[in-house]
């Protein structure tokens, strides 16, 4: 052995960081909305197939009734047409699967089927930015359709337009609360910018630099929840004025203007708990950055 390869140094090597991997992740602030839609919007036509003793035809209901789970982000006037495409393709999806398992018995057609349309809802809910949990509930339905057993050409039609009942469920569920709330999705998304500013503003210097990167990331996301809301009304109008007014000193405190980390806090607490939106003070060049908007 050479003198060189005895004093040359250890490699090091650094093992994957797995346990972020295997970490779960903190609940989002709105969990609840899709775990309560969900079975409402699968309860209410599995009751009517369970009074019509054909509640074997659940599976192709539920096929639409999940999608309540989806566009809980979003505002109401995107969330209607949101919805809607997801039913749809949701329909797609299954039609293709119900279509399969009627044409074939072999397991490996129809698990390239599968593969297939797994890797579209992959691809699709990534562009649409779906958001959790992505295209895994449309590839869970459509997988099952796959498998069904005894399925029949003639069937397609009529089990689609189960799905498409359970569909429109799904979409009455997810406006609904609409009625009692029509801002919630923009109160709820600038009262995240607002409490990431509160955080930044408490921040160490050791924690600065994620804390603002956190609220930046905050307060972009409810710009765009803002202008995909519209406002139809001009009380609306002057709602989301005033929402904007908030996301706009939420961004001073981005730029490194000091703030009260609890009148932030306090002003989030406010949107969330329905109360009337606060009016931050007047900032200088305020109007000007609002223009156009």
């Amino acid at each position: 052995m050479s003198e060189q390869s005895i004093g040359a140094p250890a490699v090091r090597i650094r093992p994957l960081p797995l346990r972020g991997v295997l970490r779960i992740g903190k609940a989002a602030d709105i969990w609840h909305k899709a775990a309560l839609s969900a079975p409402v919007a699968f309860g209410v036509p599995a009751l009517v197939l369970l009074a019509l003793g054909r509640l074997d035809l659940a599976l192709y209901t539920s096929a639409g009734s999940l999608c309540a789970i989806y566009s809980h982000g979003e505002p109401y006037a995107s969330r209607a047409r949101f919805m809607a495409v997801v039913v749809l393709g949701m329909l797609a999806s299954v039609g293709i699967a119900l279509v399969t398992a009627a044409s074939t018995d072999s397991a490996a057609i129809r698990v390239a089927v599968a593969a297939l349309l797994a890797a579209a809802h992959k691809t699709l809910c990534d562009a649409a930015r779906t958001g959790p949990p992505g295209g895994l509930i449309l590839t869970f339905v459509t997988a099952s359709c796959l498998f069904v057993p005894g399925e029949r050409l003639a069937d397609v039609p009529f089990h689609l337009a189960l799905g498409l009942a359970g569909g429109a469920v799904a979409w009455l569920v997810a406006m609904a609360p609409g009625l009692v709330r029509p801002d919630g999705p923009e109160r709820t998304a600038v009262a995240r910018a607002l409490e990431a500013a509160s955080r930044l503003a408490a921040a160490d210097p050791d924690g600065a630099a994620r804390a603002r990167h956190d609220a930046a990331a905050a307060i972009n996301a409810a710009w765009h929840t803002l202008l995909r809301a519209g406002a139809r009304t001009p009380a609306r109008a002057a709602n989301r004025r005033r929402l904007e007014r908030l996301l706009v000193h939420a961004g001073t405190v981005v730029a490194g203007t000091p703030d009260d980390p609890d009148r932030l806090a306090s002003w989030a607490v406010d949107l969330r708990r329905n109360r009337p939106v606060p009016r931050p003070p007047a900032r200088p060049g305020e109007d000007g950055e609002l223009a156009g908007i």
